[in-house]
């Protein structure tokens, strides 16, 4: 178990039709619904730790750009040979 201690006897409202899916998959499964519940729950608040404590690529990318910007660079260059940004926005709307 994932939290060690006391456990909780709580409700929950959930629609009929997926209520009896749950219930036949734990009947299939051995377990039962308060069981299937915990596992994903706490596969659930494991993975929101895991995404928590993982660096945001694009944080990374925006601090760079911010960098780039201070050093007096452009951040954001069109790389496109013979072309300005401009005329490649009207070949796109087919100006």
């Amino acid at each position: 178990m994932y939290y060690d201690g006391m456990r909780r006897v709580t409700s929950v409202r959930i629609e009929d039709e997926l209520w009896r899916k749950v219930k036949a998959l734990a009947a299939l499964e051995g377990t039962t619904v308060s069981a299937l519940l915990e596992e994903m729950l706490t596969a659930l608040v494991r993975g929101a730790e895991k995404a928590a404590s993982l660096e945001q690529p694009r944080d990374r990318v925006v601090e760079e750009l911010k960098a780039i910007r201070a050093r007096g660079g452009s951040p954001l260059i069109i790389a496109y040979p013979g072309k300005t940004a401009v005329e490649l926005v009207k070949e796109g709307r087919g100006d």
